[in-house]
């Protein structure tokens, strides 16, 4: 007995298929023109079978091999953990979470959730996104609105400007970063903070009276922030910033097509640091560290400490730091620590050492 020989591997038609569908024996146009591709992105269980045969058939057939980067993603599981299953109804159907929480809310949450292990499938990284959707329509709003058709033009005067145009130049940078390395997880992350926290929670609140009032300066800084602030969240937001692009004034393209942003200078990223430490030393304990000019004026109208509450007892508060203190710093001179735990983890150690320590200069000073 013997083997047929008129036999092909498995996965033989799927190992041509980066230049059959270009038309691949002929020479045609688009195979010349896309061929080879940039990008392939798939998941692990399949590299040896396809991942592997694409290569080595493009290098043997092409030339060439038919991508230049793989990015392996990982597979979402169900809520309860295993592989989703029709058969057992625990796959998640995308269409319920689009017309749940919209469909920006559910790439958002798609891009939260990616990363190089496999996860769970999380409803709550979808309901994140439909919370930042919300947050950025409502401040567009009240810019678009206290601005009356201002045209983006970026004219600081103040720090929260300074800061905010500082922020959003070290994140688009960050962000830059991150999506050259196919890290959407991170990137969203960064992207969340900036648009939830710094641009609406902070920058938005302290410029908010000028705009009210009528400062061309600010409401022209205004509309160019939240212009640059579009583009940057564009990649994982696409509906709602394409809508609020629209209304802006003087528009002549799609959000889509226009040029993506020059980062700018960023020296003024860290301006707001002694601000926020002190809004958080306040809400925590009610001790208020000595704040003066700019720095006061933006505290007051973001932390709106005559709404706070708390004992206010400098003392225990000063005790709580020292504590925390020599907690992380023995952390940190714990070797089996540092050398052990993820890095990740050891940093944000670092992070809180260095703001506790910012926090009793600020209160003993």
């Amino acid at each position: 007995m013997t083997r047929s020989t008129d036999v092909l591997d498995t996965w033989f038609s799927s190992a041509l298929w980066p230049f059959a569908t270009l038309g691949w024996p002929e020479d045609t146009e688009d195979l010349r023109t896309f061929y080879p591709g940039d990008l392939n992105t798939t998941a692990r269980d399949i590299i040896r079978l396809w991942e592997n045969r694409m290569i080595f058939s493009g290098l043997e057939l092409m030339g060439d091999v038919p991508f230049h980067d793989v990015v392996i993603h990982s597979t979402v599981h169900a809520p309860t953990g295993g592989r989703m299953s029709k058969s057992l109804g625990t796959g998640m159907n995308p269409l319920a979470a689009i017309e749940t929480y919209g469909a920006d809310a559910t790439r958002y949450g798609l891009m939260k959730m990616a990363s190089s292990q496999d996860v769970r499938f999380s409803e709550g990284a979808i309901d994140e996104g439909r919370k930042l959707a919300n947050k950025l329509w409502n401040v567009a709003r009240l810019i678009l609105q206290a601005s009356e058709g201002a045209a983006p033009e970026e004219r600081p005067r103040t720090l929260e400007e300074r800061w905010i145009l500082a922020r959003l130049s070290q994140t688009q940078r960050e962000v830059e970063r991150l999506l050259d390395e196919f890290d959407f997880s991170h990137t969203v992350h960064e992207l969340y903070h900036l648009t939830f926290d710094d641009f609406c929670d902070w920058y938005a609140e302290a410029v908010k009276s000028r705009l009210y009032e009528g400062d061309a300066d600010a409401r022209a800084t205004a509309v160019a922030a939240l212009e640059r602030l579009l583009k940057l969240l564009h990649p994982a937001m696409p509906h709602v910033t394409e809508e609020i692009w629209s209304n802006l004034p003087g528009r002549e393209t799609r959000l889509i097509v226009a040029p993506w942003p020059v980062a700018g200078d960023e020296t003024e990223a860290g301006a707001l640091t002694a601000v926020q430490d002190a809004a958080v030393m306040f809400r925590r304990s009610g001790v208020l560290p000595k704040l003066e000019g700019e720095e006061r004026r933006i505290f007051d109208a973001v932390v709106k400490p005559a709404e706070g509450s708390g004992d206010g007892n400098a003392a225990a508060e000063i005790e709580r730091l020292q504590k925390e203190i020599s907690r992380a710093e023995d952390m940190l001179a714990n070797d089996r620590f540092t050398q052990n735990a993820p890095a990740d983890v050891v940093e944000a150690e670092r992070d809180k050492l260095a703001r506790y320590r910012r926090e009793l200069d600020a209160i003993s000073g």
